[in-house]
C-alpha cells in the first residue's frame, strides 16, 4: 500500500519543490521509498527523493531514477507523478515506482491479490516479466485487455497510468472504494489527484475553503464518504468502481465509466422460504469463498497479523488464517491485535473475555492495548489530520489497535470490515425482513428474535407493525409514513435493498476509517469480506438464510459453528469495536469537550446559521461538532497548516 500524486497543469507548469512537498505529506502511507516522474510532453525524466534507498538509485531497472528531485527544486513540468512506497510485495529495488512497461508509466496504491494467477495467464499470452511485483502484472494486464483488465483483478487499488505515446492518462479506483482517491480540477483542464486531501492542499492552485453546506450536512447527519463532494470546496472523490481516460491534448473532459455495478437481486427473494438442503450448500460455498479470500490476502513479503475484536467476523478470519498457515507448514504463531478496557468502570465495553476464548482455542499470540481518556486529546488531533475529513466519533479503538500493530513491527493486517452490511448483522435489518417476509415466516422469526437476541424488541415491533400496514394499505402507505416520521433506517425497503444501501453508503465511511487510521501508522489493512467474489455470492443468498431462527448473520454463524467456540458463534450481545465515549465525555473529558466546542467560532456560527442546536444535544451530535471544530482548526486556522506528525515517528515520540 502506498500514496500517489498526479499534477497535470498545462496552463502553468508545476515546480519540483511543489510535487516533492505534496508527496511528503503522504510519507506515513509510504515510508520505505519515494519516486517522481516529470513529463514535458516529449520526454520523461525519473527522479528519486530523500527517502529513495541507495539500492534503488543504483539498480539498473528500466525506471531507475536519474537524479534527486530535491537537487533541482526549480525544475518545472506540465505533468508530474509521485509515489510513496510501503514495501509489501517484491521488496527489491525492482518494486520501485513510478514503474514503466513500454510507453506506460504508473503510480499505484493498493494490492492485486490474484497477481500470480494473472501473471501465469499473461505469460501464456506471450508477456514477459522482470519483477515479482503486482504492479508490473497490472500494467501488463492493462496492456493486454485495456480497461477490461480491472474486472479480472481481485484487490483494492487507486492508480494513474501515463501513456506517453498516446498522450493519455488512465485513472481507476477499485470496485468498492477501499482505496481513497481525491481530485481537483482547474478551468484550464488542470487535474490534481492524490491519495489524501492534505497533499492536494499543498499545490498553489488549490485554495483551502471549507464547504459550508457539506459541513452543515455533516453536523446534522454525519459523514457521507459515498458522496462525490467533500467538506472542501472544489475537492471531490473519484468514484469507486470506475475508470476514466483523459486526453492530455483535450484535457477538459474527464468522464468516469463504471466497470462494476451492484448485482441485481430477484424481486421474489423475500418470498423464498428457508430450505435446509439449500442452506447447507450455501454454507459450504460461503466457507469456501471466505477461506480463499483469506488465502489470497495472506500474500505478502512482510509480517502479517489479524485485528481481533472477539466477534464472529474477526474471529472467523483469525481461524481461517490459522488454517492457511498450517496448510503452508508455518510454525510461527499468528499475531492478533485487540483494544480492551480493564477499568471496572468500563467493563460494559470490554471484550477481553471473548478475545481470550478465541486466542486460547486458536493458540495465537494475543496483543492488546487499552485506550485511555488522558491520551485522547493528542491522539484525536492526529486521527483527524490523518482522516482529512471529520468522522462520526473518535475512532480511538481502531486508532490504538493499529498503533499496537505498528509497535509490534507488523505491516499488514486482515480485518473483518464489510460482513455486517452483507450478512445482515445489524439489528435494524430485522425490521426489513419482518415487513416483507411471508406472514407465517414473519411471525415465527419475530417469536424467535424476542426469545433470543438482546435489545431487539423495538425492531421486532416496528417490523411486524410495518408488515401489517404494508399488507393492509400497500407499500406506498408504509413508505409515506416512514418519510413523515423521519426514521433513520427505512423498514419499507426489502432486506436486499437495505443491505445494498448500507454497502454502497455507510460502509464507505467505515472503509475510509480503516484505510486512514491504518495508514496513519504505516500499516496496510486488508479485508477478506470485500473480496468481489464473496460480495457477489452474498448478493444471491436469499434473506431467509441471512436472518433465520432468531439469529442475525445466520449463514455465517452456521458456517463457522464447527470452527469457533459456541460462545463466539452464537453470541447475542456482540459490540463492534466499542469505545467508552459516554463515560469519557461524561467524565474526565467533559471539560475538554466543552473547551473545544466553546472555542470554535466556525462551529458555533455554522450551527447558528443552519438552525442546529448544540446545547443539550445528544453525545453523537456533540462528537460530530467536536470533530468538525478540531478539523477546521487543523486545516484552516493554524498558521501555515503545520498538521500533525503521522507514521512510525509517533511511536518514537511515545517511547520518549
Amino acid at each position: 500500500m502506498c500514496g500517489i500524486v498526479l499534477a497535470f497543469t498545462p496552463g502553468a507548469p508545476t515546480r519540483a519543490a511543489t510535487i516533492e512537498a505534496m508527496a511528503r505529506t503522504l510519507r506515513h502511507r509510504g515510508p520505505d521509498d519515494e519516486g517522481f516522474l516529470a513529463w514535458d510532453g516529449t520526454q520523461v525524466t525519473v527522479l528519486g527523493g530523500a527517502d529513495t534507498p541507495a539500492p534503488v538509485m543504483q539498480a539498473a531497472t528500466p525506471w531507475q531514477p536519474q537524479g534527486l528531485v530535491g537537487e533541482q527544486p526549480g525544475r518545472e513540468a506540465t505533468l508530474w507523478l509521485a509515489h510513496r512506497r510501503l514495501s509489501i510485495v517484491d521488496l527489491s529495488p525492482w518494486g520501485h515506482q513510478p514503474m514503466r512497461r513500454g510507453p506506460r508509466w504508473t503510480v499505484y496504491n493498493g494490492e492485486v491479490y490474484n497477481h500470480p494467477e494473472l501473471r501465469a495467464e499473461l505469460e501464456a499470452l506471450g508477456h514477459r516479466f522482470v519483477t515479482h511485483s503486482d504492479t508490473e502484472v497490472l500494467l501488463a494486464a492493462l496492456e493486454q485487455w485495456g480497461p477490461d483488465a480491472l474486472a479480472r483483478c481481485n484487490g483494492m487499488w487507486a492508480l494513474v497510468v501515463l501513456d506517453s505515446e498516446r498522450r493519455t492518462l488512465f485513472v481507476a479506483r477499485d470496485r468498492f472504494g477501499v482505496k481513497p482517491l481525491y481530485l481537483w480540477r482547474g478551468d484550464d483542464g488542470a487535474l490534481l489527484l492524490a491519495s489524501e486531501i492534505k497533499a492536494l492542499l499543498v499545490h498553489p492552485r488549490v485554495r483551502a475553503i471549507a464547504d459550508e453546506a457539506a459541513c452543515a450536512e455533516f453536523l446534522r447527519r454525519g459523514p457521507q464518504a459515498w458522496r462525490e463532494g467533500t467538506e472542501f470546496v472544489g475537492i471531490t472523490r473519484f468514484p469507486a468502481g470506475h475508470w476514466a481516460e483523459l486526453s492530455l491534448d483535450e484535457p477538459r473532459r474527464l468522464v468516469p465509466r463504471a466497470f462494476w455495478r451492484w448485482p441485481e437481486s430477484s424481486p421474489d427473494a423475500e418470498q423464498v422460504p428457508f430450505d435446509e438442503r439449500e442452506a447447507t450448500r450455501l454454507q459450504q460455498r460461503y466457507a469456501e469463498l471466505l477461506a480463499d479470500a483469506v488465502r489470497l490476502r495472506l500474500r505478502a513479503d512482510v509480517r502479517l497479523g489479524t485485528a481481533l475484536s472477539g466477534g464472529l467476523d474477526s474471529s472467523s478470519i483469525a481461524a481461517l488464517v490459522n488454517a492457511e498457515l498450517r496448510a503452508r507448514g508455518t510454525s510461527e504463531k499468528q499475531e492478533v491485535f485487540s483494544s480492551v478496557y480493564t477499568d471496572p468502570a468500563l467493563k460494559a465495553h470490554d471484550e477481553s473475555e471473548f478475545i481470550e476464548r478465541v486466542a486460547t482455542q486458536l493458540d495465537v499470540r494475543s496483543n492488546r492495548i487499552e485506550p485511555r481518556a488522558a491520551g485522547v486529546p493528542v491522539a484525536h488531533e492526529r486521527m483527524l489530520w490523518a482522516l482529512d475529513t471529520p468522522p462520526a466519533n473518535t475512532l480511538m479503538a481502531s486508532w490504538h489497535t493499529f498503533r499496537l500493530v505498528a509497535q509490534r513491527g507488523v505491516v499488514v493486517t486482515l480485518d473483518g470490515q464489510g460482513a455486517d452490511e452483507q450478512l445482515a448483522g445489524y439489528g435494524r435489518y430485522v425490521r426489513n425482513r419482518l415487513v416483507h417476509a411471508p406472514l407465517g415466516s414473519a411471525i415465527s422469526e419475530a417469536h424467535a428474535m424476542l426469545a433470543g437476541m438482546q435489545g431487539f424488541g423495538s425492531h421486532v415491533g416496528i417490523g411486524l407493525a410495518g408488515g401489517a400496514l404494508r399488507r393492509l394499505a400497500g407499500p406506498g402507505a408504509l413508505a409515506a409514513l416512514v418519510k413523515r416520521l423521519g426514521m433513520g433506517s427505512d423498514p419499507s425497503l426489502t432486506l436486499a435493498e437495505a443491505l445494498r444501501g448500507d454497502f454502497l453508503g455507510n460502509l464507505r465511511n467505515l472503509l475510509l476509517y480503516a484505510d486512514k487510521t491504518a495508514m496513519a501508522w504505516s500499516v496496510e489493512s486488508r479485508m477478506p469480506f470485500m473480496d468481489w467474489r464473496l460480495v457477489e455470492f452474498l448478493c444471491s443468498v436469499p434473506p431467509a438464510c441471512k436472518l433465520h431462527g432468531g439469529w442475525t448473520k445466520w449463514l455465517a454463524r452456521a458456517a463457522m459453528a464447527n470452527t469457533l467456540p459456541a460462545e463466539i458463534v452464537w453470541r447475542r450481545d456482540k459490540q463492534g469495536w466499542p469505545i467508552p465515549e459516554q463515560e469519557w465525555f461524561g467524565g474526565p473529558l467533559a471539560g475538554w469537550l466543552a473547551q473545544q466546542l466553546g472555542g470554535s467560532a466556525f462551529v458555533h456560527d455554522l450551527a447558528a446559521r443552519h438552525g442546529i442546536s448544540l446545547a443539550g444535544a445528544p453525545l453523537a451530535v456533540r462528537l460530530r461538532a467536536l470533530n468538525l471544530a478540531v478539523w477546521h482548526r487543523l486545516f484552516f486556522e493554524e498558521a501555515n497548516r503545520p498538521g500533525r506528525a503521522l507514521g512510525h515517528g509517533m511511536l518514537r515520540e511515545n517511547a520518549a
